[in-house]
Order: structure tokens, then C-alpha cells, then sequence
């Protein structure tokens, strides 16, 4: 139907040679961008003062939306404050409040990615209004391709998928970037976890529909059932290289065209108003689960600053202070380049991450992604 193939376009006819050149200046930068944060980090009387240095930014993402988190309980009482002395550093309770990303300052480094050769993206091009039929069923039963919101993509790119990479996919129903995953032919596990049952049975449906139970990929993946929001309870601990947090949120582009499930509605209002809280859980989570080195990749399908930056910043100072994670946001300049250069895409400036924002002549988006390297 000539759709073409988004990656193989993107990769061109650039050589190994050429590639492996880019990608040792690359890291050679962000290993010196490194080296001064944690420098920053074992010396902080020398660091630079984020007030002086950056006002407006600091302002900006401490009012960025955040009139929508839940007012703080209350101060703790040094009784309180006491009480938790005899718990475990991991299972301790924690409260979010939604305000401690207030003014923090995430540092930023250079990133380079590579398109996983064996992954294969079709789309139509710019202003093709076209429609992709069903898909045909091989003679086993298995559907030619998955349909997916060309959005979706880019947080399992920006994974930066390595050959026998372990991954944690949090939030993985209905399961179609976990299958991207499976398409790269990299990680050597896949841990699917969801915690409503019947997001279980749709992600366990959709796998069994796609991957055959006589191949080789079928016992890559592995069901869980756990609630990735319960920071006290959660027990998996840097076991991943990578992790995939694609978080419940507004579902904006869901919200604008079907009252059903609409978070938008008056009574699913306190559901929405609770969202940031939720999510910031589940990412303090993803990033306890990430190997030292590994790195998390956080979405949504919102619009919303305080669904998306506010949360990244807030879970970083949790992380900080209440587990000892020191993490640094990987920069995703060089996917925003190649996506937008494919005439595909289009985004929105971000302090953190990047933005999709759907247009006419290409309705991709929302996505909102963010990249966290775990450093300790």
C-alpha cells in the first residue's frame, strides 16, 4: 500500500564505520557530563546554585500544573519521625505529596541511540489520510502486524535496547510496546507486569494471539501481577537493565473523543486530581527496580505538565532522599531530530523530555517520554 519503513529510512545508507565514529563522541561527552555530576553530587558546597543560575526555570517547573496534586497532610511530628527509625530503607513508608520536585535539579547528558535493525515500523507518509486494513492471519492464526499509535514508538526507542538486556515492561497491557520489544529481537527477558486482572487477561490475550506458543520468543516473556504504585510492598530491586514505565494517566487523545472511561468527567475527578500522585509512585518504583547503570524510560499519552515533567521531578527527589538514587536524564535530542526530520512527527518544547504533540498533516500523540539513567 506503499507505507514505508520509518527506521530503515531513518537509518539511510549511513555505514557502520560512520555510525560507530558518532557514537564514541557522543559517549566520550557524556561520560565527561558524568564525571562532573558526580562530582556535583560528592561535593555539593561546590555545585552551582540552581536559584541563582536558572530563576526562571526553577519557577517554572515548581508552578508547572502542580495546582492539581493533593495539599500536604501536614507536618511530621518528631514522634512520626521516630517511628520509622526501625524500618528497612526499602520497605519504609513513604509519603508523596506531590511538591517535592520543587526547584530540583535533574542533570542532562548527551545520549546516542541506535535503531534496532531487526525492528520494522511501517507508516504512510505526510498527509496520507489512508487507513491500514485488518490484518491478514498467517496459517497458525498469527496477525501480519499490530496497529499502534505512532507515538508509541519512541519509548521503546528510546530504551536503547543492547542484546540480552533484561526488561520490566510496569504498566504492560494491552501490551503492544512490550511486542516492539520482542520485534528488536534484543532483550533476552520481557517481564510484563500489570496489576488489574483484567488488564492481565487482555495483555495475556494479545500476547497469545501474537506470539506463537511453538517459537523461540515465547519464553522471553514473563506475566506478573503486582501493584506497581505500592512504594512499602514493591520488592524487586535494581534486577533490570532496563524499565518501561508507560503509566495510567488522562489519555488525552481518549478523553477528547469517547465519554466512556473519560477522566475528564465530574465524577471520575478525583481520579484525575489523584494521577500525578499515582504516577510518581510507580516511576520512584521503576527506579528501585533498575540496575546501577540501567536506565527508565517514563511515558504517558497526556499533555499535562504535572502528569508528565512535574512527575519525573518529584520521583527524582524521592528517590534522592528517601533511597539514595542518583539519576541523570538521558537527552533525547538525537531521536527528536530523526523523528521530526521524518516529517512524521512533530514536538512540543519540554524542560525534561519530549513531547509529541498530534498536527494535522501527521496525528501522532500525545506521548510524552522522559529517560532516566540510574547512576547509583
Amino acid at each position: 500500500m506503499g507505507a514505508k519503513d520509518l527506521l530503515a529510512s531513518i537509518r539511510g545508507k549511513a555505514e557502520d564505520q560512520a555510525i560507530e565514529t558518532k557514537r564514541k563522541s557522543v559517549e566520550e561527552k557524556a561520560n565527561r557530563e558524568t564525571q562532573k555530576v558526580k562530582h556535583e553530587i560528592s561535593n555539593p558546597s561546590t555545585s552551582t546554585n540552581t536559584e541563582d543560575s536558572e530563576p526562571d526555570e526553577a519557577i517554572f517547573r515548581s508552578a508547572a500544573g502542580l495546582g492539581e496534586f493533593r495539599a500536604s497532610a501536614g507536618e511530621l511530628s518528631s514522634g512520626s519521625l521516630q517511628m520509622g527509625l526501625g524500618q528497612s530503607n526499602q520497605n519504609k513508608n513513604v509519603e508523596i505529596t506531590g511538591f517535592e520536585g520543587e526547584g530540583v535539579r535533574i542533570p542532562k547528558r548527551d545520549h546516542f541511540f541506535y535503531y534496532p535493525q531487526a525492528l520494522h515500523v511501517r507508516s504512510f507518509d505526510r498527509a496520507v489520510l489512508l487507513d491500514f486494513p485488518a490484518p491478514m492471519k498467517d496459517e497458525v492464526g498469527v496477525p501480519s502486524y499490530w496497529l499502534l499509535d505512532g507515538g508509541s514508538l519512541l519509548p521503546v526507542l528510546a530504551l536503547g535496547l543492547q542484546k540480552d538486556d533484561s526488561l520490566l515492561d510496569m504498566c504492560a497491557a494491552p501490551g503492544g510496546k512490550s511486542l516492539l520489544a520482542a520485534l528488536s529481537n534484543l532483550p533476552s527477558k520481557i517481564v510484563c507486569n500489570d496489576f488489574k486482572l483484567a488488564r492481565l487477561g487482555q495483555l495475556k490475550r494479545a500476547l497469545m494471539t501474537y506470539v506463537p506458543e511453538d517459537s523461540e520468543t515465547i519464553d522471553k516473556f514473563v506475566l506478573k501481577r503486582k501493584d506497581a504504585s505500592d512504594v512499602k510492598t514493591w520488592d524487586e530491586f535494581e534486577a533490570y537493565d532496563k524499565v518501561l514505565v508507560d503509566v495510567p494517566c488522562s489519555t488525552d487523545r481518549l478523553s477528547v473523543s469517547t465519554d466512556d472511561g473519560n477522566l475528564f468527567s465530574t465524577g471520575s475527578t478525583q481520579q484525575r486530581l489523584d494521577l500525578p500522585v499515582l504516577q510518581t509512585k510507580i516511576l520512584v518504583n521503576a527506579l528501585r527496580s533498575v540496575k546501577v547503570g540501567g536506565s527508565v524510560v517514563y511515558s504517558t499519552c497526556t499533555l499535562s505538565p504535572s502528569q508528565n515533567e512535574a512527575v519525573v521531578e518529584n520521583a527524582v527527589a524521592v528517590v534522592r532522599n528517601d533511597f539514595g538514587i542518583v539519576t541523570v536524564e538521558e537527552s533525547l535530542h538525537q531521536l527528536v531530530s530523526h523523528m521530526t526530520s521524518s516529517g512524521l512527527y512533530r514536538f512540543h518544547d519540554t524542560p525534561l523530555g519530549a513531547l509529541v504533540v498530534p498536527f494535522l498533516p501527521s496525528n501522532f500523540g500525545p506521548m510524552y517520554i522522559c529517560k532516566l539513567t540510574r547512576l547509583q
